[in-house]
């Protein structure tokens, strides 16, 4: 078999990127892969920062699997794409897909396959079902896009769930789960990476990782904290902001917790990921709607354990009391309990064997076999 594989690809910025690096590297093992992606993903007027590279995380220059010719507001570029893809003598045309913005794009590249070679199979990979911003008409737009797909992987029963009631009944939905980000090392201290911080150590430091967005409950995990302003916690928000900012540096500011908080408001590179994650003893994800996130197995990669609100796709990943804890939605009472649960009795500088035990379900053997079968017509 061999496989074209359209998403974004290092150095372009995003989870989703380095995910398909990833599966890049595991897939490789088994199949000839080319990936076409972009050298621009968006219109700079919808991208939160000024460059959409990573120029830190470019490993594939030479790698002449990878394309780069794709660029969103030159539909040249998607003829060309298309075109190259063909010539690739590819069994399968996957796209990782995530938000029907790309729709379009996608669906000129499968006319023009399907029109001069109709065995090539037609997959998806979603990340979403649908989107976290609502545009018009984009369910209608989204089920006309499946409708053309002939087989979906899914990392998340929620988005297996959403995607049964779209699809018809002949085409396949496998469900698997997004890998462990075995490219990072873990070999700082917590010392070492407070102080490249220039953190002093609090008996716990909680990590918010990620783009800030309304649907992250960053406004939540703030209020929480606000109820606990005498314990000796310190968080970290490291990510840019792309919503409304003032909303939560004015919860900052009422609740008097700058001395609570270090935000870094920008875009972290590949390079100092394993900074955060080696300063911080626990990961928080207050979302308030979540198809799947990559952070989970990114904090398990560092041995790190969650807490984070009990929506189904957490739910499913993290073992209450043992690999984290879960918090009811939307609720700051709630998630302020649990803080204070881990706070005076969880041991955050000993190795978490549970979640040693519990990585093994993400192993690179797992992935290859739901592949297998996602491949399969």
């Amino acid at each position: 078999m061999k496989l074209s594989i359209v998403s974004p690809f290092p150095p372009i910025k995003g989870g989703i990127s380095k995910e398909t690096e990833l599966l890049y590297l595991i897939l490789g093992e088994r199949y000839k892969i080319n990936i076409f992606s972009y050298s621009k993903l968006y219109p700079a007027i919808l991208y939160p920062s000024k460059d959409q590279h990573d120029k830190e995380a470019d490993n594939f220059k030479n790698d002449k699997n990878i394309n780069y010719s794709l660029n969103i507001i030159n539909p040249v570029s998607w003829f060309y794409t298309a075109n190259n893809i063909l010539d690739s003598n590819s069994t399968h045309l996957i796209f990782r897909f995530w938000n029907p913005f790309f729709i379009p794009l996608y669906l000129l590249i499968i006319n023009r396959v399907r029109r001069k070679n109709k065995s090539m199979k037609i997959l998806c990979i979603c990340d979403n079902i649908f989107p976290h911003e609502k545009i018009p008409f984009d369910k209608k737009l989204i089920k006309y896009f499946f409708g053309k797909i002939d087989n979906f992987l899914v990392m998340s029963t929620d988005s297996e769930n959403k995607l049964h009631g779209i699809v018809k009944s002949n085409q396949k939905i496998v469900k698997s789960f997004l890998p462990l980000k075995f490219s990072y090392e873990n070999k700082m201290s917590q010392v070492d990476a407070l102080n490249k911080l220039n953190i002093k150590k609090s008996k716990l430091t909680l990590l918010f990782f990620g783009f800030v967005r309304d649907y992250k409950g960053l406004d939540i995990l703030l209020e929480s904290i606000s109820l606990i302003y005498d314990l000796d916690i310190k968080l970290i928000i490291a990510g840019k902001s792309i919503s409304n900012k003032k909303r939560y540096e004015k919860i900052i500011f009422e609740k008097k917790l700058n001395n609570h908080i270090l935000w870094h408001d920008q875009y972290i590179p590949d390079s100092k990921v394993d900074i955060y994650f080696s300063a911080c003893d626990v990961v928080i994800l207050p979302h308030k709607h979540i198809s799947q996130s990559g952070i989970i197995p990114l904090a398990y990669k560092f041995n790190k354990i969650i807490i984070a609100s009990n929506l189904l796709s957490f739910r499913e990943n993290v073992v209450e009391g043992k690999t984290g804890y879960l918090f009811d939605n939307k609720n700051s009472i709630s998630l302020k309990e649990k803080i204070e649960l881990v706070y005076n009795n969880y041991d955050c500088d000993s190795v978490n064997t549970d979640i040693v035990d519990y990585n093994k379900r993400y192993s690179n053997q797992n992935i290859l076999e739901d592949f297998s079968q996602f491949l399969s017509i």
